[in-house]
């Protein structure tokens, strides 16, 4: 990391640097291993809010821990110094930085930054890992140099902010603009609040490429929080297919390095919308409105309507260039292969939506959700109805992947087939 730069944009801007004194205090102890529950309680209670937050959290129906707890130092003692630490110092930060003056949606910017904290928890605890809560705060702040970069420099990161839009990649147009980027930001400025090196390497590293093979164990918590920024449903930058692509190459390494299986991704996934909507809600994070959630998987459905479209005709262009090709037979295999695996993955992100949208059904009939008159319902069900069309393409798709060679290499046969997948595609019809 450059430091000196980093070093030189802090000189300038350094009224970032100063805490609230029970933030400060905070971060002291969770960086003193020798540190007791009766100190860190004894800082909580300096904090009537931090307190009552600290107490309503661990006597919440997601802690379940059975007993009415009144005070601060038996909630240390139920939960546990590091679980405290985290809830404290999250609640702490999210309460700093929503004072901070902004350009780009704060809510969308939560709701990703939580989670990725959730699912780092849930991988860190997959793989056995005793690190669950650091990697749960590592998570949360991992894009905490996005804020940090905005309050520094609020005109040149609109600009900088607008031009993601047009498919840029934001690291590169951080360097670009400042030498610098956001991840290195922000372990710069959580060096300086002195948090464990172990969070600061984490959220400094959220963004690196990672070797298939890489063991170093300095490197798992990492790896964790890189995984789980790529696992995150809501991101806050638009991603390019170009990017995608290159993600899901980083995600299948990061996988492999900490020695998860593909199902324990889709388990964590699973998990991951219920627990974000319910931490954010005892947490008190702004991550908006159930509607604005439904939204934006509706959106994400139609994005997947967009691809198979595109998969289509990219499919009739390679059949085309494989007939006139010498290799064709190699050529035909790497279809099927291809066309296969688009055909899981679009099976898997049904089924992940298909899972938010029965959590929100769930919701509704437990009246967790009000919905009186019944317009959540409405779209959960054409979210629904537009997860059963796409799952009818992949089994199209599947049935392309397993024809024979003659069949693909019959123009009339071929065109018979693809007239048969446009009408499933066009059976989908437009997102609600």
């Amino acid at each position: 990391m450059d430091t000196e730069t980093v070093q030189t944009i802090f000189d300038q801007h350094k009224g970032l640097l100063s805490l609230p004194q029970t933030l400060a205090e905070v971060l002291r102890l969770v960086n003193d291993e020798s540190s007791s529950a009766e100190d860190l309680a004894g800082v909580l209670e300096k904090d009537p809010a931090l307190t009552a937050k600290v107490l309503r959290i661990v006597n919440s129906a997601f802690y379940g821990v059975g007993r009415q707890v009144g005070s601060v130092r038996q909630a240390v003692v139920t939960l546990g110094h590091r679980q405290i630490s985290a809830l404290a110092l999250s609640s702490s930060v999210y309460n700093l930085t929503s004072g901070w003056e902004g350009s780009f949606d704060r809510v969308r910017f939560w709701r990703h930054s939580l989670e990725v904290a959730i699912a780092s928890r849930l991988i860190a605890g997959k793989i056995g890992s005793k690190r669950t809560e650091e990697a749960f705060v590592s998570g949360l702040l991992h894009d905490l140099g996005l804020l940090v970069l905005e309050q520094m420099y609020p005109d040149d990161f609109s600009r900088v902010w607008r031009e993601t839009s047009t498919g840029a990649d934001l690291g590169d147009l951080e360097e670009d603009h400042w030498g610098t980027n956001h991840a290195k930001v922000a372990r710069f400025m959580l060096e300086q609040w002195r948090l464990p090196e172990t969070i600061c390497q984490a959220v400094g590293m959220h963004h690196n490429v990672f070797l298939p093979g890489t063991q170093d164990e300095e490197l798992i918590l990492p790896q964790i929080v890189c995984l789980a920024n790529h696992l995150s449903n809501f991101s806050i930058v638009d991603r390019s297919e170009w990017q995608d692509a290159i993600d899901a190459e980083n995600r299948d390494a990061l996988r492999e390095n900490l020695g998860l299986k593909i199902e324990d991704l889709l388990a964590i996934q699973k998990e991951l919308f219920k627990r974000t909507i319910a931490e954010a809600e005892f947490l008190e994070f702004e991550i908006g409105s159930t509607e604005d959630i439904l939204a934006e998987a509706n959106r994400m459905l139609f994005e997947h309507y967009v691809t198979v479209e595109n998969l289509l005709k990219e499919n009739r262009q390679m059949h085309q260039q494989m007939v006139q090709d010498q290799y064709r037979q190699v050529s035909l295999r790497s279809l099927r292969s291809t066309t296969a695996t688009f055909a899981q993955y679009m099976d898997n992100a049904a089924t992940a939506i298909a899972m938010r949208a029965r959590t929100v059904q769930e919701g509704i009939e437990r009246g967790a959700i009000s919905d009186p008159q019944g317009l959540v319902r409405d779209s959960v069900n054409s979210i629904m109805s537009g997860v059963e069309a796409v799952c009818g393409m992949t089994r199209e798709l599947k049935n392309f992947s397993s024809l024979d060679d003659g069949t693909l290499a019959d123009e009339d046969k071929l065109a018979a087939v693809e007239e048969k997948l446009k009408r499933q595609l066009d059976s989908i019809g437009q997102p609600v």
